[in-house]
């Protein structure tokens, strides 16, 4: 799991990169040439949001989400291993569900060969990154699951 954690880290990082060297060759087309590339800004927002789902995985696996713990401090460690079980279960729950309907979106933008406006990109890959995150969420829930 760990290399798998990597990876996502690494993979998130560069597509992190890509949408920053996007950006800065779009100024430089831009207010130099005077040439903007019509596709960037539709090509950084998809790049954000793949980054961010994906990316979501590895803040699952460090249990980092934002929470209230004002009371889990006061709380018995049974109590608290409990509701750690819980949450770990609804988030495999949840994940799971939103990983299937993302999995029937993308077949169907496939099926449909539906594209981007500007770029011309196949809606099927940027949508894929849902699927993708809310796989590894799903993982890394059921891992934590597993090792209790």
């Amino acid at each position: 799991m760990e290399r798998l954690a990597r990876l996502i880290a690494v993979l998130v990082g560069v597509m992190l990169i890509v949408a920053v060297a996007i950006n800065f060759a779009n100024v430089v087309g831009r207010y130099v040439f005077d040439k903007p590339l019509y596709w960037a800004e539709e090509a950084m927002t998809l790049l954000q949001v793949a980054f961010v789902v994906i990316g979501a995985s590895l803040v699952t696996r460090d249990r980092a989400h934002l929470r209230m713990d004002a009371l889990e401090h006061w709380m018995p460690a049974g109590l608290k291993r409990r509701l750690d079980g819980l949450t770990s279960v609804l988030t495999l729950a949840v994940a799971l569900v939103v990983g299937w309907m993302a999995f029937e979106i993308v077949l169907d933008m496939a099926r449909n060969d539906q594209r981007t406006m500007g770029a011309d990109i196949p809606l099927a890959i940027p949508y894929s990154a849902f699927l993708a995150g809310f796989v590894l969420i799903a993982l890394f829930a059921l891992v934590r699951l597993l090792r209790r």
